[in-house]
Parts: C-alpha cells; sequence; structure tokens
C-alpha cells in the first residue's frame, strides 16, 4: 500500500546516505553560517593531521592530504593552549610562527579538537582564511565548540559501526574455506577493500600480513595457532594451499612487524617453517 502524500506544509528534511556525505554537508553549513574560505575534519595521526572532510574555495587542500602536525595551528591551539578563534592571525604572534605560513596565507583561523570515546585526541575541526575576520568572528565560540562535540560523537558512532560491521564481515561473510571454516579469497577481498575504506574514511590504520606455509603443513594447526595469537578484531582468510591472509587492524608498521615476529616464533616452534609477508593499508 503506498505511503499517504505528505501535507504541502511539511518541509522535506536532507537525506544522507553517510556519515561522510553528513559531515560534508556539515561543513557546508559551517561555511555558510561563519564564513572563513575552508573547513576542515582531521585525524591527528602519529605527527601528521590527515584531513579527512574537506570544504575548500581558497587553498586547493583535498581529502587525504597531510599536513605536519608540529607545524600547523592546531598544534598551538592544543598543546599550547592558543585562542581557538583567531579574526587575524597577524595581531597574534604565537600564530605566526607557525611554519605553515611557509605554504599557505591564513589571514584568520578556527580550531577546536575533536576526541574519540574515551576523550583523547581524535583530530580537530579547523577552518582557514586568506584574510583577515571581523573581530566579532570570536563571539561563535560557545556555537562552535557545541559543533565540534556533535561531530565527534558523529565520529566515533561510524568508527565504531566500522568495527562493528568488520567483525561481522568476517564471522558471517558466504564463502569461507571448507577445511579451516575461516573466509576465503572473495571474503578476503570483501574484508581488505571494507577495511581500505574504513582507512580513507576515519583515518584509521591497518596491516595486512601473508603467511605461506609448507605445503605438508597442517592448516588447521595453523589456523588454530593464528587464532590464539590474534586479537579480536583482527581477521583471518584461508586464501588456499597453506597460504592465508591477516588483517591486524587499527595496527602500525612496527607493532604489525612485531606481531608477525610472534606468529613466525610460534608456528616455528611446532616445526613449521613459514615465510610472512607484510603490506600497509594507508589512510588517506
Amino acid at each position: 500500500m503506498p505511503s499517504p502524500p505528505m501535507p504541502a506544509n511539511v518541509i522535506s528534511l536532507p537525506t544522507y546516505t553517510s556519515c561522510q556525505s553528513l559531515l560534508d554537508a556539515h561543513l557546508a553549513e559551517l561555511q555558510k553560517r561563519f564564513g572563513m574560505a575552508t573547513w576542515m575534519i582531521t585525524r591527528l595521526s602519529g605527527e601528521e593531521l590527515i584531513l579527512l572532510r574537506v570544504k575548500d574555495e581558497h587553498y586547493g587542500l583535498q581529502r587525504g592530504q597531510r599536513l605536519q602536525w608540529q607545524s600547523s595551528y592546531c598544534v598551538r591551539m592544543v598543546e599550547q593552549g592558543g585562542p581557538r578563534i583567531v579574526a587575524d592571525v597577524s595581531a597574534t604572534p604565537d600564530y605566526q610562527l607557525g611554519t605553515i605560513n611557509d605554504s599557505l596565507s591564513i589571514g584568520a583561523y578556527i580550531g577546536l579538537p575533536l576526541v574519540d570515546s574515551d576523550n583523547r585526541q581524535f583530530g580537530t575541526l579547523c577552518a582557514l582564511d586568506p584574510q583577515a575576520q571581523p573581530a566579532g568572528l570570536e563571539k561563535a565560540l560557545p556555537s562552535l565548540i557545541h559543533e565540534a562535540a556533535l561531530i565527534s560523537f558523529l565520529l566515533n558512532n561510524a568508527v565504531r559501526e566500522a568495527r562493528e560491521k568488520r567483525l561481522t564481515t568476517f564471522v558471517e561473510h558466504p564463502d569461507r574455506c571448507d577445511d579451516t571454516g575461516l573466509p576465503g579469497r572473495k571474503g578476503w577481498d570483501d574484508i581488505c577493500r571494507q577495511e581500505a575504506s574504513n582507512c580513507r574514511d576515519f583515518g584509521l590504520q591497518a596491516s595486512l600480513l601473508y603467511l605461506q606455509a609448507p605445503e605438508d603443513g597442517d592448516s588447521m594447526t595453523i589456523a588454530d595457532s593464528l587464532a590464539a595469537l590474534l586479537r579480536e578484531q583482527d581477521s583471518i582468510a584461508h586464501l588456499g594451499g597453506n597460504r592465508f591472509g591477516i588483517l591486524l587492524a587499527d595496527t602500525d608498521e612496527e607493532k604489525s612487524r612485531r606481531v608477525a615476529d610472534r606468529i613466525r616464533d610460534a608456528l616455528n616452534a611446532k616445526q613449521l617453517l613459514v615465510r610472512i609477508d607484510q603490506e600497509m593499508l594507508i589512510s588517506g
């Protein structure tokens, strides 16, 4: 039965199909309300700010681009207690010292911290403009603090859902190896494709390990050993023969190398000499 028509006086609401499309619309609305040539949502990863979402009308900044944390205005805002809204950078000496000024001409700045579900630094909501702005811009701080809290909430929920979906894909994917019960080649491809999207959308990082054991090795022994060594958020696939794929979620290159060494040592102790190749899934 068709739905009844909407009354003429009811305003239809926009429909967002993803967290990303909602955040893009949010940045466009912030630009409309508060001006500024460029608005960004960033993720702090090590010593880099990864631009997750960008609304840019001047600098040519793009999603996935990386800025150096120590050269940014945001590091001064977060770590040195610099003002969150600077209508005229030329009147704020601390911000004039930022080496980002060597590559970007900045007349005004807005920056607010974004936090994860544990209230730790996730990244920043920031805006730049090549021209100084009216001093009244600083009165927008209470509204912008609210906007940053809302964006943090949206990101935290989206990241949590992405991690839950990762586990669901590993457990429920229909392509499974008859011998080990693990996802097979198609399952592995879907797991990797999904995680690459997570890395791109949320600035996450992950590592892929490819394990090759001797053909006469027992695949169930290998599968059971890997299951005992890895975390719940990691995924394993049986790629045929005695070749296995391992997704190490939320893992940088150094930690991935340590995990690979631990797996190699554990299997060598069972007289299984294995080769492990490593590959990073890079955000951006």
